[in-house]
């Protein structure tokens, strides 16, 4: 199944172990929940300005100052926070549309 310029491949394809294109990439939100469930997002990340606030956004986990990559990215790729990790980490798809984009901006093969 194609998508525009992007082929879908199955999520096993895409080995995540070594990768961290999405943390590296995007910009990444956590919730007021997310930050309840895994306080170093309280510590280590921006809280918003209540203007700037929505449901899913309330802190911003990258990009950050002098960061090149999320702050909880480790450098062998892995996440510091991975059983804690927000929503929006949960929801991001091995093999996805933004996945593939990430890494093919990261210079990252699948």
């Amino acid at each position: 199944m194609t998508t525009g310029l992007f082929l879908y491949m199955d999520a096993n394809t895409y080995d995540c172990m070594n990768c961290g294109a999405c943390c590296r990439c995007f910009p990444i939100f956590a919730s007021a929940q997310d930050a309840e469930l895994e306080p170093r997002i309280k510590r280590e990340t921006k809280h918003l300005e209540p203007h700037l606030q929505t449901d899913d956004k309330a802190y911003l986990m990258y990009p950050l100052p002098f960061h090149e990559q999320c702050a909880f990215l480790k450098e062998d790729q892995l996440c510091q926070i991975y059983e804690t990790r927000p929503q929006v980490c949960r929801r991001f798809e091995a093999g996805s549309e933004q996945c593939i984009e990430a890494r093919a901006r990261k210079g990252i093969g699948n």
